[in-house]
């Protein structure tokens, strides 16, 4: 079909009509039809010029166009029918009755012809191969037909919609639904579309585990059944091949033309194996006998040297030989039910030689394709073996495999996974005890060891399941809930107390304190842990962890020299294969950042050894933050990218992994692009959808900043809508809500502050000279913030000296600014925020006009900058930000009366280091503001002075300063464009 010669006629005849697609007719409007009926939009293109496509997209299509052309006494013509594809190999070589079978199925399908075809034929004479490769052709049929395949087996049964029936209800009710069942696969399949069912049935096939019935309650074979109620019954337009082992039952008078499919004869099977392997004519002949012609065998064989091989062979033939006994035996040790490869040296371990001495046709049954991960060629002749190999060849595999993986953490999970088959549990738990990095491996056992194993063992792997579980934050998890309360059963009660310290655990982390204080008062717990131990790794352990727990409370009311004490006792750091130093280094570290002990808290975070996965991203994230929190947004934005980095790997949370990326996003806004800002945030939120609310929250709320950067202040306070609303609703984490209650609504005045200045939230960001009703907003909401009391905790005073800033910039009358500015300045305790204050103290005094007194401030912010980059010994640049706020309020001080070109030429050199570039269009935003005060003339003269090219603009000096240095960015000269601003 011409598709550009349709649609000319088509648009030539159709009225131009605007629909909620686009004009009626146009690419655009085509391609929501084609989506509108489940095809491919993209496909329009493609089949309208250069006439490429599926054949599904090619009759949507013309139906599309049709049904446009019926509007205007249109008729087009129809879509040509493609040429019929080649045999399959496999039909080609073995056999007339499939190529006939196959052939003849076709043709009436192509033909749109309803056809009626029985099949049958003893196993392995190739019935599920047709099936497969008739439903492979059939859509390549064009237009493709509906195609649905049903396989009713002994112990499978795939395609009816059917629960298990219960064996006692009276048979009429057994064949009732039974012919329901059938009746709703023929619904489904739509009337105005020609549809095909494929149909096969195994020997002793049941109809959802009873067996079949006709619908008088006769007891029938599934084959008749099957013929019956589904070949017999199909309604016009449906095409039905039934596949059974003998036919013999089946009634004479069913409709449709019946095939006997026979093996194939031994030349047809020697001509397929020369021409598929490459074989001499007697290695094919020695293939031949050895497979008894047997076409899955046959396929088999092909299968090793990359044909496609379908089905499973017989496995009893390969039983006989103890060669093949060993490799299958080896095969299913590596890989259980629901693996379908592994590592070849895995299954050489449990095989106990190289692959390369197996025999050519041992070698046939397994996949080579990727020579370093293996598999079996077929999944049903290995699930076959599984049934049937004699248990002691099992085991001896597994003891094989278990003995060649010792010492390769890279097999853990074969190593364990057959340690657990074998039932050799405590040698598992030792395992984990050894690498308590690995405790993941814990959890995947935890299912079959909760049934399996017993006494210590069973509590050992309790504790490792429960330890992995607490290190990723989850201690909701069914699993984590599952072993938790297996040991609180236990009789031995190191074993509980050891529980009851994770019980108390959970609760801090989920900051019910309460609860989290009276668990540690349990009389379980008191004794054990107010005396020293010895000898026994759970009461070591619990002690460790109930220390830390003790700590994380003080540290929740503040009393962080306690905190510090207990962080630091010597059980921590003894405390038995999981009261590590790491984890000790790490809670010593969130203190001494929480009590402002900044090298130390570096110096602790930094230390956190790289061997504990989760461990180590948890101390990298909590440096990156340090380092937001002192004014290196670089540094933190490498902490944070590498914490992100490790909690990919180490399995990490969403929730955990969110919280990262959140951070993220504010390194990227502090350095000034807030474009990947915004797309981290994104990426945070989209890994919470499933986590508490207050956590939810939390990320909206820390992508308002971001939004207000790109100056969206109207989405931004959407967002902070949603966040308050989450936040109504805490749950039990009503402490944490406060806060974030607190943060947010602080977040929300920001939005006002930043859509009432008309400034995007990037430094330079200065404060209001005139008033607004959305400042009057941000003035009631940051003093009624002011107005609460949010406690002595270092984040709330963190907040509250936000707080102060922002409220400065809001203020329009010069004098309450600085009193705002002066208390925030008085809160500083280290050189980043000093250097913050003076910059926020300089700013309001150069709205007030008092130049010296600004320059004191900014001259004294330079001074702490230059200590920010070199207190930590760090090599990173500081904070670029506020560089760029500090040399903007230099350069107004200094044209606070006149234009002075000395002081823009040394503004266009002090911003030229790359850091500074994001914030390049904002600085000459703000000097173009305090130069629009100055003499117009005098100013325009100046800029000549400084840039030959330009002119007075028709833009406002802040925009057209802005324009040209976003230019000049971009690599266009000034005298390409100044003059456009005339």
């Amino acid at each position: 079909m011409d598709w550009q010669t349709a649609l000319a006629q088509l648009r030539a005849r159709l009225p131009r009509q605007r629909e909620a697609w686009g004009v009626r007719g146009s690419l655009r409007w085509l391609e929501q039809a084609m989506h509108a009926r489940g095809a491919n939009p993209s496909a329009v293109r493609n089949l309208i010029y250069r006439d490429i496509g599926t054949p599904q997209d090619r009759v949507a299509l013309h139906a599309v166009l049709c049904a446009l052309a019926g509007e205007v006494g249109l008729t087009l013509p129809p879509l040509a029918r493609p040429v019929a594809a080649p045999l399959p190999p496999e039909l080609e070589l073995l056999g007339r009755s499939k190529r006939r079978a196959y052939k003849q199925f076709m043709a009436s399908v192509r033909a749109g012809r309803d056809v009626r075809l029985t099949v049958s034929g003893p196993a392995g004479v190739g019935k599920t191969l047709l099936i497969e490769h008739l439903e492979r052709e059939l859509q390549q049929v064009d237009p493709p037909p509906q195609v649905r395949r049903l396989q009713l087996g002994a112990s499978l049964e795939h395609g009816l919609a059917l629960a298990p029936l219960d064996p006692a209800l009276p048979y009429a009710v057994q064949a009732a639904r039974q012919a329901a069942a059938a009746q709703a696969v023929l619904d489904e399949l739509r009337a105005d579309l020609p549809a095909v069912l494929l149909i096969r049935v195994t020997p002793g096939a049941a109809v959802s585990g009873v067996p079949a019935r006709l619908p008088d309650g006769t007891g029938v074979s599934a084959g008749r059944w099957a013929a019956e109620t589904l070949l017999r019954a199909a309604p016009p337009g449906v095409s039905v091949l039934l596949a059974v082992e003998s036919a013999s039952d089946l009634p004479d008078d069913l409709p449709g033309e019946r095939i006997r499919l026979s093996l194939p004869t031994p030349s047809e099977a020697r001509r397929y194996l020369m021409d598929r392997l490459g074989l001499p004519a007697g290695r094919a002949d020695e293939l031949v006998r050895q497979t008894g012609r047997h076409l899955d065998r046959l396929t088999l064989l092909a299968a090793a040297r990359g044909a496609a091989g379908q089905g499973g062979p017989a496995a009893s033939r390969l039983l006989a030989d103890p060669a093949a006994r060993q490799l299958l035996a080896a095969l299913c040790a590596s890989l259980p039910p629901d693996e379908p490869s592994a590592p070849a040296s895995v299954l050489e371990a449990a095989l106990g030689q190289p692959l390369s001495q197996l025999p050519v046709h041992l070698s046939a049954l397994i996949d080579d394709v990727n020579p370093q991960t293996l598999r079996p060629v077929s999944a049903e002749l290995l699930a076959e073996a599984r049934e049937h190999l004699p248990a002691a060849e099992l085991q001896a595999a597994l003891t094989r495999l278990v003995d060649g993986t010792r010492g390769h953490p890279e097999h853990a999970i074969h190593h364990l996974r057959a340690l657990a088959t074998l039932d050799r549990w405590p040698e598992v738990v030792t395992w984990l005890d050894q690498h308590p990095e690995r405790l993941d491996q814990a959890a995947r056992l935890w299912p079959v060891a909760r049934e399996r194993a017993g006494g210590e063992a069973r509590e050992g792997l309790a504790r490792s399941v429960m330890t992995h579980h607490a290190m990723l934050g989850d201690y909701s998890h069914p699993q984590a809930r599952d072993a938790l309360f297996t040991l609180l059963d236990s009789p031995r009660a190191s074993v509980r107390a050891w529980a009851r310290v994770k019980l108390a655990e959970s609760s801090m982390d989920a900051a019910n304190v309460q609860a989290a204080q009276a668990q540690l008062q349990h009389p379980e717990l008191r004794g054990p842990l107010d005396r020293p131990v010895q000898g026994d790794p759970w009461l070591q352990g619990a002690q460790a962890d109930a220390r830390l727990v003790e700590a994380a409370l003080a540290r929740w009311q503040g009393d962080l020299d306690l905190a510090t004490r207990l962080a630091a006792d010597p059980a921590v750091l003894h405390g038995g294969p999981y009261g590590t130093p790491a984890r000790a280094a790490l809670w010593r570290g969130l203190i001494a950042k929480d009590a402002g002990r900044w090298p130390e808290a570096m110096a602790l975070l930094v230390g956190v050894p790289d061997d504990h996965p989760l461990l180590s991203a948890r101390a990298r994230y909590q440096e990156g933050d340090l380092r937001l929190r002192l004014g290196q947004p670089q540094a933190a934005l490498n902490a944070l990218e590498d914490a992100a980095g490790r909690l990919a790997v180490a399995g990490g949370t969403p929730d955990e992994r969110a919280r990262v990326e959140a951070r993220i996003a504010t390194a990227l806004r502090r350095l000034g692009h807030p474009h990947p800002a915004l797309q981290r945030s994104l990426q945070a939120r989209a890994l919470a959808q499933d986590v508490d609310s207050v956590l939810q929250a939390r990320l909206s709320s820390e992508a308002i900043p971001v939004l207000l950067a790109l100056f969206r202040p109207d989405e931004a306070l959407q967002l902070a809508a949603g966040a308050l609303a989450l936040l109504e609703r805490p749950g039990a984490r009503r402490a944490e809500a406060e806060y974030r209650l607190r943060r947010t609504r602080y977040r929300a005045a920001l939005a006002y502050l930043t859509r009432g200045l008309g400034l995007p939230y990037l430094p330079p960001f200065a404060g209001a000279v005139t008033d607004h009703p959305d400042l009057r907003q941000a003035r009631r909401l940051l003093d009624r913030l002011l107005a609460e009391d949010g406690g002595g905790l270092d984040r709330e005073q963190l907040l509250t000296f936000d707080i102060l800033l922002s409220r400065a910039l809001a203020e329009p009358d010069p004098l309450r600014a600085l009193t705002f500015s002066t208390q925030a300045l008085a809160m500083t305790d280290h050189p980043y925020a000093e250097a913050q204050a003076r910059a926020a103290r300089a700013e309001v005094r150069l709205r007030q006009g008092d130049a010296d007194a600004a320059l004191a401030d900014i001259n004294r912010g330079h001074a702490l900058l230059r200590r920010v980059a070199s207190g930590l010994g760090d090599t990173q640049l500081p904070d670029p930000g506020l560089q760029a706020l500090l040399l903007a309020l230099e350069a107004r001080t200094a044209l606070l009366h006149a234009p002075d070109l000395p002081t823009l030429r040394w503004l266009e050199q002090a911003l030229s280091p790359a850091e500074l570039a994001p914030f390049r269009s904002q600085v000459w935003r703000d000097v173009g503001r305090q130069l629009e005060l100055l003499d117009p003339e005098a100013v325009v003269r100046t800029l000549r002075q400084l840039w030959p090219t330009w002119t007075a603009p028709t833009l406002r000096l802040p925009d057209a300063l802005a324009w040209q240095q976003d230019h000049q960015d971009n690599g266009v000269p000034a005298a390409d464009y100044t003059t456009t601003l005339v």
